[in-house]
């Protein structure tokens, strides 16, 4: 296994679609390839996946939104490995995926802001005490708020309640506008769209399973 995941890390580095960064000192400064070094096929709006993990989501969305590119960030090189390998073989051309904490987005894009992002079953982080950790804790909101256009949507999909209340909770707290909530994602009649059109192979286990998903779009004013 580790000799895998040691091949997958010198392999990712040559992959056209893949910009694999390294954070150098405590200014959050980068190296290797930064976002205005790569470009889309195509100039058109731009989507983020955080902790996209083995890119399913953002792959699925590109599948059915050729309109849109989709780039999704995670911190495990082999995870990404497996995203950008499928997207290739399938010749997705407004897909890729960054390797970079959620924290160091904000210099890495250069002011550019994104349309729209998706957060898919992201450590629910329960052994922690303050839940700082988690991607909805008000630390991860304020780089959100920078990186996202205003008034661009947000999502959160989690088979987790105690996330799920959180950052209900979390939302409020930091002045977002929660534009629709369900702790029964399945359940609800009305249109979702990609919410519910989508789904990654641990979300079919889960519903599989009988975990009710939870569901919640937001933006940030």
């Amino acid at each position: 296994m580790a000799k895998k995941k040691l091949m997958r890390y010198e392999e990712i580095h040559n992959f056209s679609n893949v910009i694999y960064t390294h954070i150098v000192d405590a200014e959050n400064r980068t190296v290797d390839r930064s976002w205005d070094d790569h470009s889309f096929e195509k100039e058109q709006e731009t989507v983020v996946e955080i902790g996209c993990g083995r890119g399913e989501y953002c792959i699925d969305l590109a599948r059915r939104n050729p309109h849109k590119n989709y780039v999704g960030i995670d911190l495990k090189s082999d995870r990404l490995y497996i995203g950008a390998l499928k997207a290739r073989e399938e010749g997705l051309t407004n897909v890729m995926f960054v390797r970079i904490r959620v924290e160091f987005l904000i210099p890495f894009l250069k002011g550019q802001r994104l349309s729209e992002a998706w957060i898919t079953f992201p450590d629910p982080y329960n052994r922690t005490t303050n839940g700082r950790k988690r991607l909805t804790a008000g630390s991860f909101l304020d780089v959100y708020r920078q990186i996202v256009e205003p008034g661009a949507l947000l999502h959160l999909k989690t088979d987790d309640p105690t996330l799920y209340e959180f950052s209900l909770e979390s939302l409020k707290e930091n002045g977002a506008e929660i534009l629709f909530h369900t702790h029964d994602l399945y359940s609800v009649s009305e249109e979702l769209g990609d919410a519910t059109a989508v789904q990654t192979t641990y979300e079919k286990r889960y519903i599989k399973e009988g975990r009710l998903i939870k569901y919640i779009r937001f933006c940030l004013n």
